[in-house]
C-alpha cells in the first residue's frame, strides 16, 4: 500500500509539496497556537507548552506509525518490519496519534511538575484543529476514507459524494466537521475554566462516541478485521475510558447513573457489532441503522457527561 503514489502534489512559490502534508503542517501550526493560548490562560510554567508540543509531536508520530504497522493486515500478517521505517510509504493510525500525544503530555507534566490534567486539557483542545486538517487533507489522496456505495440519490448528487460511476460518501469531510464542532464545544468549556482534567474526559467521551460513527461510515478497509474496523474498536475503548474516568471522579461512583454507564458499555459494543453486521449483510435501511447507532453510542457518552458534572475534577496531582 503505497499511498504516496496517489498523493496530490501542489506548487507554492515554486516549491513542490504534497497537499496532504501541507494540510498536516497547517493543522499542526493551529494546534501549537491553541496550545500557547490555552497554556497562557492556565498560567502554566514557562517552557511547559514548548515541551508539551515537542513530546506530543514525537510520541504522536512514533506511536501512530507503530500502531499502523502492528495492526495493518497485509497478506494475512502484520506489516513486515522492513516497511516500518519507510515513512513515505504511507500508513498512520489516527488513534495511535491521539494515544501518542497523550503519552507525550503525561511525560511533559511529570518533567515540568505541572498537573497532568492541565497539560492533557490543552492537548485535547489543540488536537482537534490538527485532526480536522488531517481529515480534509485525506481528500487529496484517491479512494481513501470513503463510504460504501451510496443508495441515496440525494447524497449521491451532493457535494459530499465522490466518484462518478459509483458515488460514495466523502467521510473525511464528515469527520473534519465533527472535529471542528467538538473544538467549538471544548473551547466553550475551556472558557468556563473547568477543573483540571475535565476537558480531557469530555474529549474522550465525545470524540470516542463520534468516531464510532465516522469510522463505521468509511469503507476503505484499512486497519480492519472482517467487517470490524480496528479504528472503530479504538474509538469504543476511548469512549469506555472516558466513562470510567467520569465515574472515578464522580461524587457518587455507586449511583444509578454510574451503574447504568458501566452496563451500557458492553451493551453498546454488542449493539454496534450487530448494526455493523446489518450494514454489510442485510438490505436494511442504512439511515435507520445509523440512527440506531447514534442513539446507542450517545447513551454511555451522555451518562459520562452527567457523571462528570457531579465530579470535582480528574487530576489533583
Amino acid at each position: 500500500m503505497n499511498l504516496i503514489d496517489e498523493a496530490v502534489i501542489v506548487e507554492i512559490f515554486g516549491l513542490r509539496v504534497y497537499a496532504f502534508g501541507l494540510y498536516i503542517a497547517v493543522g499542526a501550526l493551529f494546534a501549537v497556537i491553541v496550545m500557547c493560548i490555552a497554556g497562557r490562560a492556565l498560567a502554566l510554567k514557562k517552557g511547559t507548552v514548548p515541551l508539551a508540543a515537542l513530546l506530543a509531536g514525537i510520541f504522536g508520530v512514533v506511536v501512530s506509525r507503530l500502531c499502523f504497522c502492528l495492526l495493518n493486515q497485509e497478506l494475512g500478517q502484520m506489516t513486515p518490519v522492513s516497511f516500518w521505517p519507510q515513512l513515505s510509504g504511507g500508513g498512520w493510525s489516527m488513534f495511535g496519534l491521539i494515544g501518542g500525544i497523550m503519552i507525550g503530555g503525561f511525560i511533559c507534566a511529570k518533567i515540568a511538575h505541572e498537573k497532568t490534567g492541565r497539560v492533557l486539557d490543552i492537548l485535547s483542545l489543540a488536537m482537534l484543529p490538527l485532526i480536522a486538517a488531517e481529515r480534509i487533507g485525506e481528500s487529496r489522496i484517491g479512494d481513501f476514507d470513503i463510504s460504501r456505495a451510496l443508495d441515496s440519490e440525494f447524497l449521491a448528487n451532493s457535494f459530499l459524494a465522490v466518484g462518478e460511476d459509483e458515488p460514495c460518501l466523502a467521510t473525511y469531510y464528515v469527520a473534519a466537521a465533527v472535529a471542528a464542532v467538538l473544538f467549538i464545544v471544548l473551547a466553550f468549556r475551556f472558557a468556563r475554566k473547568e477543573r483540571s482534567g475535565r476537558l480531557t474526559v469530555v474529549f474522550l467521551l465525545l470524540f470516542g462516541a463520534a468516531s464510532i460513527i465516522t469510522e463505521s461510515l468509511r469503507y476503505d478497509r484499512f486497519l480492519s478485521i472482517s467487517f470490524v474496523g480496528l479504528q472503530q474498536v479504538a474509538a469504543a475503548l476511548m469512549l469506555a475510558l472516558g466513562v470510567i474516568l467520569a465515574i472515578r471522579n464522580s461524587n457518587r461512583p455507586k449511583s444509578v447513573p454510574a451503574i447504568l454507564a458501566i452496563i451500557s458499555l458492553p451493551l453498546m459494543v454488542g449493539a454496534v457489532i450487530g448494526l455493523e453486521f446489518a450494514l454489510d449483510r442485510t438490505n436494511w435501511n442504512k439511515i435507520l441503522i445509523y440512527a440506531l447507532m447514534i442513539i446507542t453510542v450517545a447513551i454511555p457518552a451522555g451518562l459520562g457527561l452527567k457523571l462528570l458534572s457531579q465530579g470535582k475534577g480528574t487530576d489533583e496531582a
